[in-house]
């Protein structure tokens, strides 16, 4: 072989490891940064996934504010009402004023609940 298919060679062969280890670099570097997305909110997502169950419980449509959020420590109301928006749910008011949250998702089962059949 001449000496330029060698340089030709090498050239490719050097782009293309250089590439691949870079392609490596880049991949592990994204797998790292997704694990301390998931970390960092690991709380917040908890607590959706116990909203979301106390909303999709059979027996009841609608809870109260004060029920919700006595399972959820370390949250302020309005933190606790921003994770409810998060996860679909709406909230009304009772006529002696007190807050209830509902399911979207359920608010034909809720309807039917309140029309007494």
């Amino acid at each position: 072989m001449s000496q330029e298919l060698w340089v030709l060679l090498g050239v490719i062969v050097g782009a293309a490891s250089t590439g691949f280890f870079n392609w490596l670099l880049q991949k592990r570097q994204f797998d790292h940064n997704l694990a301390m997305f998931r970390l960092q909110n690991q709380g917040p997502e908890n607590v959706k996934r116990i909203l979301t169950d106390m909303l999709n419980h059979r027996s009841y449509t609608d809870r109260s504010f004060e029920a919700l959020k006595q399972p959820v420590g370390g949250y302020s109301d309005e933190e606790v009402r921003q994770l409810l928006h998060e996860v679909g749910a709406r909230r009304t008011e009772r006529k002696d004023g007190s807050e209830w949250w509902y399911l979207l998702e359920r608010q034909d089962e809720r309807i039917e609940k309140l029309k007494g059949g």
